[in-house]
């Protein structure tokens, strides 16, 4: 029950994290409508929360175990609703569901907490497991009524989402999301509903089922643009959301392979805060670690450029000053030269030192810059001087607006292999990258 409760928790606040992803991240013309999707995952977590802390309370807290019972049955009430009312949302005929559902959920709620009893007998707190004696009377079964109501009203909604819009991905994400949620709502019917009539220590599926399904509608929300986002929280949410991700499954295999070895009903307190406790430091530590990762990554592709992270480089250094031999360094290592020069305002900047002289550079920087491509054609004899310094080709910086700023020599390539052998298309989007980056800097140069 212990990796139970845990995992419930923790899937519920990715959904709730999820939510406040949405909203966070959601344009003002969408603002109202992610509202009614932070709600809902607002619901799943209290739903959740309020599970895993009565599943574990001990036999001493009879006092304290009325306020999660509550939690259980109220959370539901306001996730079942908030979810009518998101995905109901725009769709003209579901007001008259929504208030329903709103006014039977206000009565049901106001019940509950006036009168407990209509819900419930009695409860039990023991060592073998706690459980909530549910009534089978009206009051139970109005509950049912409203969230089989409830279920059917968001299914036509989404129906007629799907029915009504002419996006392919829009018909996509809201057709997983039907697809999920059936069976999200099929599992708390069956665990949450009827089977804790007989027994009550399988109730935690439900939640488990639903918060899952939640977090994969909010990647349809990202993947099928079914709400207008557009704030930088997004992006962190989404980074924190797929860290807590890595954290639950490897948890769970901790779990699962720690019971399989020493034989035991689960880990000591200890050890779960222990696990804990190196999840935090390893999830700190991610940033820096997949930085490295890329790092050796794009320095160990000899025959290709890791541009996606080539990009990323060049934008960093756009944004401040550049050091033209530090740049030179940098391509010489990511495009897999053993030699690199800059040459810019008729001055060279090289990964290594050079024989060329003075007169030579300028030579080549009055070379006459080609009207297309980007590869300079050189006279045999200056060829040949340019492989003895260890430069195999000369091409134009040329960025994306046309406008040169400058040479480029090119060593040896890396790793023995040949010039024709490398991507040249992919050394051509490089080199108009670094041309940008050098047009955009305005610092003084070295």
């Amino acid at each position: 029950m212990q990796l139970i409760v845990i995992l419930l928790i923790m899937v519920s606040v990715l959904a709730l994290l999820s939510g406040f992803a949405v909203f966070l991240g959601s344009s003002k013309g969408s603002r109202a409508h992610a509202f009614s999707f932070l709600v809902t995952t607002i619901g799943v977590f209290g739903w959740s929360l309020s599970m895993g802390i009565f599943l574990t309370l001990g036999e001493d807290a009879t006092t304290f175990a009325q306020i999660p019972i509550f939690g259980i049955y109220l959370f539901t009430l306001v996730m079942d609703l908030f979810v009518l009312i998101y995905t109901g949302w725009k769709v003209k005929w579901s007001i008259i569901p929504i208030v329903i559902s709103a006014l039977a959920s206000l009565f049901l709620g106001g019940i509950l907490i006036y009168n407990p009893n209509l819900l419930y007998d009695s409860f039990t707190l023991s060592a073998s497991g706690n459980s909530v004696a549910v009534r089978l009377d009206w009051y139970y079964i109005s509950y049912i009524a409203l969230m089989l109501f409830e279920g059917i009203s968001v299914i036509s909604c989404i129906l007629s989402r799907i029915k009504h819009t002419t996006s392919r991905n829009i018909k996509r994400g809201w057709t997983g999301f039907l697809i999920c949620l059936g069976i999200g709502w099929a599992a708390a019917g069956i665990f949450d509903l009827y089977l804790p009539l007989f027994r009550y220590d399988l109730i935690w599926i439900g939640p488990l089922f639903i918060a899952i399904d939640f977090v994969i509608h909010y990647y349809a929300i990202l993947k099928y643009h079914l709400l207008d986002l557009s704030s930088s929280w997004l992006k962190v949410l989404s980074h924190i959301i797929v860290m807590s991700l890595a954290a639950i499954i490897y948890l769970t295999l901790f779990f699962v392979i720690f019971i399989a070895l020493f034989k035991v009903p689960s880990p000591s307190s200890a050890v779960i805060i222990l696990n804990v406790v190196m999840i935090l430091i390893v999830l700190l530590m991610f940033p820096a670690l997949n930085e490295l990762s890329n790092y050796f990554r794009s320095l160990s592709s000899m025959k290709e450029i890791d541009l996606v992270y080539f990009i990323k480089k060049i934008r960093q250094m756009s944004r401040n000053y550049i050091n033209y031999r530090e740049l030179a360094d940098f391509l010489s290592d990511h495009l897999h030269f053993q030699y690199v020069g800059l040459i810019i305002d008729k001055k060279l900047y090289g990964s290594k030192q050079t024989k060329l002289s003075n007169a030579e550079i300028t030579h080549i920087a009055n070379f006459r810059t080609p009207m297309k491509g980007v590869w300079l054609a050189v006279d045999d004899a200056t060829s040949a001087e340019l492989k003895k310094n260890g430069i195999e080709a000369i091409a134009i910086l040329r960025d994306g607006t046309g406008d040169v700023v400058g040479k480029i020599l090119l060593g040896r390539p890396m790793g023995n292999i040949s010039f024709r052998n490398r991507d040249v298309s992919a050394i051509e989007t490089a080199l108009t990258l670094t041309a940008s980056a050098i047009s955009s800097e305005k610092g003084p140069k070295n």
